[in-house]
């Protein structure tokens, strides 16, 4: 939705300002600086386009609807579908069948690049799926706002405090309804098959929230990143069967982490 108004944006810029400022000249396109400075008046009016996109439906629909809104969630996921498209990423999900009906769970994921959250939830259209993420996003303007009305919770890494408060909140988040996606290694990773070591603050999310866990290894092709733009690049999300409160309850948060750990990188 929101990548198709962007482009019909762009090209009309495109062809409006061929047409105003060559064509009408002498009805023929043949003037290279028109041209080309055509892109560039296109892209500032497709950005400015979509920031005010951004603005409108966060004030007609993040600010009115609860953080479990399907409509809210609906136009979250059509947000971060843009840059998807615009890297021409594919995301494959494998084992669907294995996440539980009820949406009140925690995902924990291998951490490739900055796209696996665009990944995850327009692959999981059917749950609100919100993250713990790094307080960074909240300076993100329009992006920042649409990810805490949809339960994202911001993590400040450098104050305890903050810390324990923001793994109170997701245990909230998931216990009102929340999908929350939790990447344990703590930043992104771009070594393709390796895993970082696990935190294992990670997952006193978990022992405190009482709630299964669902495991998904994202699985890059080997020539991810060697691929330029525009070549096509492709990802599979391997969804594992959950891990119920009762198979964790009595372990330590370290040897959650190694559950957690064992699953995932055996499909590296």
């Amino acid at each position: 939705m929101l990548t198709t108004y962007i482009l019909l944006v762009y090209f009309a810029t495109i062809g409006g300002t061929i047409y105003l400022f060559d064509y009408r000249v002498d009805q023929v396109v043949d003037n290279p600086f028109v041209i080309i400075i055509s892109f560039v008046i296109a892209f500032v009016v497709a950005l400015i386009a979509a920031i005010i996109w951004l603005e409108v439906t966060y004030l007609l629909i993040a600010k009115r609807y609860p953080t479990t809104s399907k409509v809210k969630h609906f136009f979250g996921k059509a947000i971060v579908q843009v840059p998807l498209h615009l890297f021409r990423v594919k995301a494959t999900v494998i084992g669907k069948e294995n996440l539980p009906k009820d949406p009140g769970f925690l995902i924990y994921a291998n951490h490739t690049s900055e796209l696996d959250i665009s990944a995850l939830m327009c692959t999981l259209p059917e749950y609100p799926v919100a993250f713990l993420a790094k307080q960074e996003v909240r300076s993100y303007l329009s992006i920042g706002r649409w990810a805490e009305s949809i339960g994202c919770v911001m993590l400040n890494r450098e104050s305890a405090r903050q810390g324990s408060e923001a793994v109170s909140k997701v245990v909230e988040r998931v216990q009102h309804g929340s999908t929350m996606v939790i990447f344990p290694e703590g930043g992104v990773n771009r070594e393709i098959g390796v895993l970082r070591k696990f935190r294992s603050g990670a997952f006193k999310v978990a022992l405190e929230s009482k709630v299964p866990i669902v495991p998904i290894t994202i699985v890059k092709e080997p020539r991810y990143y060697k691929k330029k733009w525009p070549m096509k690049k492709h990802l599979d999300l391997v969804i594992h069967p959950p891990i119920p409160y009762e198979q964790y309850k009595e372990l330590s948060s370290r040897q959650v982490g190694l559950l957690v750990r064992e699953v995932i990188e055996n499909t590296l």
